[in-house]
Formats: C-alpha cells, sequence, structure tokens
C-alpha cells in the first residue's frame, strides 16, 4: 500500500536512469606514478565527469558484486518519484537470519526515502524486498526492472537475479559496470545525500536508527559514497567516491580483502597522478 505520494501500479516499469554524459574534458597525466598493489582481484578507477577510465585490473571480470546490487536498487527507487510516499511492509527481517537489515517487520510504515537509508548504510537486504515489492509488485518483476536499467545503461557484463545481491550463480556484474552504475547513482542529488550520510533515524509507524558501513566516510578526506558489500562467494566488494577540488573520482574493487586500504591507495594515487582542467 502507498499514501499519501504517488508510487508506480504493480508491474508497471519506470523510466529508469539514463548513463550521465560526459561534461568535462578527461583528467590529463601529470606524474608517471605508478598505480598501488592492491588486493581485489579485480578493480576500475573512473573521473566522475567525464567516466574516463583512469585505472583497471580485469575490468569486464564477472563477479558476484553482494550488496553494489543495491545501487541498482536505489536508483529504481528514486526514479519511481515521490520519496515522501509512505509505504506498508510485508518484509520480516526476523527470518533473514545472518543477514544486514533494516529491522522491517510486517506492517511497517515508512517513507520511500526512509527505506532509502535502510538500503544503503546497514544494507537492509529486508529494505531491497520492501523497495521492490511495492514498486512493481513482486520480486520478479522488481528483478526484469533492474535488467531492463541494466541494459539502458549498458552494462554489457551485468545480470541481475534479486534487488539485494545475495547467491545466485547467474547474479553477477563487473568492476567497470559497476563503477558506471555508482557515477549514474550519484548523479541523483537525493541517492547522493544517502550515501554520503554516516546516520539516519528513520521515523515512520515507529523510530529505527541506522548507521553506515562505509568507513571511508569518517577517515578518508572528501570520501562522500557509496556501498560497500560482503557475501562469502563474493568476498568484499566496494565501490567508494571521493570528491577533491570540486572533481569526484569513483573507485570499485571486487574480492578485495582489503578493500578500505585498496581504496584509499587508489584515490591517493589518481589524485596525485592526474590534474584536471579548472572550470
Amino acid at each position: 500500500a502507498a499514501s499519501p505520494g504517488a508510487l508506480p501500479a504493480a508491474g508497471v516499469p519506470v523510466r529508469g536512469a539514463l548513463r550521465p554524459p560526459p561534461s568535462a574534458t578527461p583528467p590529463a597525466r601529470r606524474a608517471e606514478l605508478a598505480p598501488p598493489p592492491i588486493s581485489a582481484a579485480s578493480a576500475v578507477v573512473i573521473d566522475g565527469a567525464s567516466g574516463t577510465v583512469l585505472f583497471e585490473k580485469d575490468p569486464h571480470r564477472r563477479m558476484p558484486p553482494a550488496s553494489l546490487t543495491k545501487l541498482a536498487t536505489a536508483i529504481l527507487a528514486v526514479d519511481a518519484g515521490d520519496l515522501d510516499a509512505i509505504v506498508t511492509s510485508d518484509v520480516d527481517s526476523r527470518t533473514m537470519r545472518g543477514s544486514t537489515v533494516m529491522g522491517l517487520v510486517p506492517g511497517d510504515q515508512f517513507s520511500l526515502r526512509d527505506l532509502l537509508y535502510g538500503l544503503m548504510l546497514p544494507s537492509g537486504n529486508d529494505a531491497a524486498l520492501a523497495i521492490g515489492r511495492v514498486l512493481a509488485g513482486s520480486d520478479e518483476r522488481f528483478v526484469a526492472q533492474m535488467n531492463a536499467l541494466a541494459e539502458r545503461l549498458g552494462l554489457a557484463d551485468t545480470h541481475f537475479q534479486n534487488p539485494h545481491g545475495l547467491g545466485g550463480g547467474a547474479h553477477y556484474s563487473s568492476a567497470r559496470d559497476l563503477a558506471l552504475l555508482a557515477r549514474a547513482y550519484m548523479a541523483e542529488p537525493a541517492l547522493a545525500e544517502v550515501a554520503a550520510a554516516r546516520r539516519w533515524t528513520a521515523r515512520g509507524s515507529r523510530e529505527i536508527e541506522m548507521w553506515t558501513l562505509n568507513a571511508l566516510l569518517a577517515t578518508y578526506p572528501g570520501a562522500d559514497g557509496v556501498k560497500t558489500g560482503y557475501t562469502r562467494t563474493a568476498g568484499r566488494t566496494f565501490a567508494a567516491s571521493a570528491s577533491r577540488d570540486g572533481h569526484r573520482v569513483f573507485v570499485v574493487v571486487l574480492n578485495a580483502p582489503a578493500r578500505e586500504d585498496d581504496a584509499r591507495r587508489l584515490f591517493d594515487w589518481v589524485f596525485a597522478a592526474y590534474r584536471w582542467e579548472e572550470t
């Protein structure tokens, strides 16, 4: 159920986000600094404004993304319209043992915005299911919308089977695709605000306090997003963003035992090795 805002009727596909076009000249290499060693099996660094790839390591390798999947779920949520619409959850997080959750129980009523924070900060798999069901009417219909979004964004190495990223051999993406997905996510101001938040209090039929799992927000200067992930199959995954002097860079690392250190090293390297034209 949804009130008072307007959400799409069950099964009606939303319009979907388009890949942000290049809006600036790519940065130029200014120092012949070798990229740092990283733990990740696959990685990509891209310039936010131009979309130019600045570093890559096996960028098209299809791998489980874990909770980086939720970037697509969030894009579809904000694309649907009214984030202040109140929705009723039928998801019971108490049955999702061993899973990261927002803490939803059946009958909970929260705004779609609250569910977005629950999706992104504590990486709520229950919030992912609730969002998909309210927007599309069923898990299957929402997954179809996710795959349609991936096609619209040109994510050739991506296929989704669920809105949260748990399990599924046919649920995969690549570092390159996830960097493009993170760029599309951060192009939406409402989503960028969610990704940069360290905490949020959902105030609906009850209150739920939430804190981010993205440690870089508190430890790396300029860090402003975007999502961490983990499963035993995927290992540690991270789509990170950081801005310096008005220039945003995205780092994606997959199956990275030292994902935060990888991200810090790649950010330090790219900001030292490249220069941007002043605008």
